[in-house]
């Protein structure tokens, strides 16, 4: 979660089913628009994208960012970085956060553009203003490294927690960090394994990896072999080759009891997944 967790992965057009639902169809768009939806989900990507082409041209906002992914992604066109950002230019322009947020992305990666730190802290905080959480935690991360803005920790820790509240399981796992290190907050033990349970609840490997370890020890969270066993195991299974090290040695001192309920709890395990964007 260093400097390579920088950014959340850009919005594609799997969110597409929620975009609708949070936002509407704009009335005159809406049939329309839905037929290029149904086109994309049975893979007819040149009709979805003669579709949306027709609504972008004619103002729609929406269509312009799904044309940008079609045009990013090589779906029913080549793959033209630079026409995928001139959508998302138009897009963001006419007030769509997720185009905000991709344009960010582009700019930060300096893919198919020049890269300008100050353009993308620009766009990630109209995009996180606009309430979206993935831009909350990016425009955080630019904060913690001082990305077209000037270093300060305190306003990462604001925005990143506010991403975290919100559901992020990465953003959860950062604070998890920041309340162990005093970073941008006081430094607090509690606090810092409730946000690690939090991210580990989701499936995030590396907080179950954490709150895994916390629990073995009783480290700002009460002792507990049995769970510490369950979350070492789960980040384990998800490729925290340290987290099985642990895992096996928590085990040998463990009871024949002990053991078996933790297989249960492992097997019973479905991750409490959040719907972010």
């Amino acid at each position: 979660d260093g400097m390579t967790g920088l950014c959340c992965r850009k919005l594609t057009l799997c969110c597409l089913a929620l975009i609708a639902t949070l936002w509407g169809a704009t009335p005159a768009y809406s049939a329309d628009f839905q037929d290029g939806w149904n086109a994309y989900q049975r893979g007819d990507f040149t009709e979805a994208r003669k579709i949306w082409t027709t609504l972008a041209e004619a103002g729609s906002a929406k269509a312009m960012f799904n044309l940008g992914v079609l045009y990013d992604e090589g779906r029913g066109v080549a793959q033209d970085t630079k026409t995928a950002i001139k959508w998302w230019t138009q897009s963001a322009e006419s007030g769509n956060s997720l185009a905000m947020h991709n344009l960010a992305l582009v700019y930060i990666e300096g893919r198919g553009i020049k890269q300008n730190y100050d353009r993308a802290y620009g766009w990630l905080e109209r995009a996180a203003y606009h309430g979206l959480v993935r831009s909350q935690y990016s425009l955080g991360k630019m904060y913690e490294y001082g990305l077209g803005v000037g270093e300060n920790q305190i306003r990462a820790a604001l925005w990143i927690e506010r991403a975290a509240i919100a559901g992020f399981d990465r953003a959860q796992y950062n604070m998890g960090k920041r309340y162990r290190d005093g970073q941008g907050v006081e430094e607090n033990k509690e606090m810092s394994a409730r946000w690690f349970l939090a991210a580990a609840r989701q499936g995030y490997s590396k907080a179950q990896s954490r709150i895994g370890t916390r629990l073995m020890k009783g480290d700002g969270i009460e002792t507990d072999v049995v769970e510490a066993l369950k979350w070492l195991r789960l980040a384990a299974q998800q490729g925290e080759k340290s987290a099985g090290e642990i895992a096996d040695k928590l085990q040998a001192d463990m009871t024949e009891e002990q053991r078996a309920q933790s297989e249960r709890r492992i097997a019973a395990f479905t991750p409490e997944r959040a719907s972010v964007y």
